[in-house]
This record gives C-alpha cells, structure tokens and sequence, in this order.
C-alpha cells in the first residue's frame, strides 16, 4: 500500500460511500465491453480464417462467414472507453503505482504535504481532461465526422470517455480534501500502542506460568 494513503474522516467517509457506486458501476461496464470486444476479436479471427480455408471456403454453406467488418474500428472505440470507464474505480481504490521509497521513510507532515500536491494536481488534470473532452465531443458531433467502415459519428465515444473523466474529476475532488483533512499517527502514538501490546503479552505470559506452576502443585 502506497504511504500516501489517506484515512478518511466523516465528511470524505460521506463523499467515498456516494462515488463508491457510480464508480463500481463504471468499472463493471468497462469490463462488460471488454468482454464483448474479446468476443467480437475472436469471432471476427475465426471467420478470416474459414473464409481462407483452402476447403471450407469453397462450400456454399459457408460462403457468409468472414471476418466482421469494422472491428477495428469497433475494438479501437471500445478499448478507449473502457480505460475511461476503469480510471475512476481504480483511483477511488488508491490503485495507481506510486514509486515512494523514500517518501514512505519521511515525517508525517511531508507525507501529508505531498499527498495534498499529488492529488491537487490530479484534480487540475483531471478536470482539464474533461473540459477539453466535452468541447471535443461538440466538435465531433457538429462536423457529424464517422468511422470509414461502419459510419459510426465519433462523437458516440467521446460520451464515455466525457462520463469517465467527469467521474474521474469527482473521485480528485473527494481525495483531494481526505488529503488536506488527513490526520497523520504520530510516533508516539505508535511506541505506546507497541508498549501496550508488549506489556499485555508479558502479563499473558506471567498469567499462562502461574497457571502452570499451580496444576504442577496440584499433581
């Protein structure tokens, strides 16, 4: 787990438990197309090589199998709106690889410091993202611009990369304040917890010999 993980308090507890579902649905949905566009791959591979088959392409039976036309173009869209529809999901769930060796081993208040830049600028990225998506999906739909296969407007995928980000940009906001409202352990916190659990080890030590000394008196 990275060290820049944050403990949420209520009020970003709040924010995190409203984007839990609308980011989980996002993820399920991406998977969802990622599935359908393994299928279409697959299927499409499939009839290729029957349409090539030096045999099986000449029966009259199966003169309509082939490769699915446009399934570039449709694994090329589809692929782009998953990866937008998984962003959300997976910052919600601190699941971006954070290289912090050293900043694991630094006092809590540079940790807090640098949380609060690195998610402060997510947010101005994000957000940036998600201006510029919607103006492109206004481009897109007003020059109708499409696919050269299947003529499908480009605007469509612009929707869910647009939805993603917006997601996406929220997810930012609500870590962003769980960075500035987190309350690091101080070290002192952490040696007292230590002494308390050795001093109740020790006490459950000298409880378990008195226990022994008195069933060997016994016998």
């Amino acid at each position: 787990m990275s060290s820049l993980a944050t403990v949420p308090t209520l009020g970003t507890a709040l924010m995190r438990r409203s984007l839990e579902t609308p980011c989980r649905v996002a993820a399920i949905s991406g998977g969802l197309l990622v599935a359908a566009l393994a299928i279409i791959t697959v299927v499409s591979i499939l009839g290729r090589w029957v349409a090539s088959a030096p045999v099986l392409s000449d029966m009259t039976m199966l003169e309509w199998v082939g490769p699915i036309t446009g399934d570039y173009e449709l694994v090329e869209m589809g692929t782009a709106i998953a990866v937008f529809l998984f962003l959300p999901y997976c910052h919600l769930r601190g699941g971006h690889v954070t290289v912090d060796l050293l900043v694991m081993h630094a006092p809590p208040i540079v940790q807090r410091l640098l949380a609060v830049v690195a998610e402060t600028l997510f947010l101005v990225v994000a957000g940036l993202m998600t201006w510029r998506l919607y103006h492109g999906l206004l481009d897109k739909r007003r020059y109708m611009e499409t696919s050269m296969l299947l003529d499908i407007p480009l605007w469509w995928g612009y929707i869910g990369g647009l939805v993603g980000f917006a997601l996406l940009t929220l997810v930012c906001l609500y870590r962003t304040c769980d960075a500035l409202t987190y309350d690091p352990p101080q070290p002192g916190f952490k040696q007292n917890s230590s002494n308390q659990n050795s001093a109740t080890q020790s006490s459950s030590a000298q409880d378990g010999s008195a226990q022994e000394s008195s069933a060997q008196g016994d016998l």
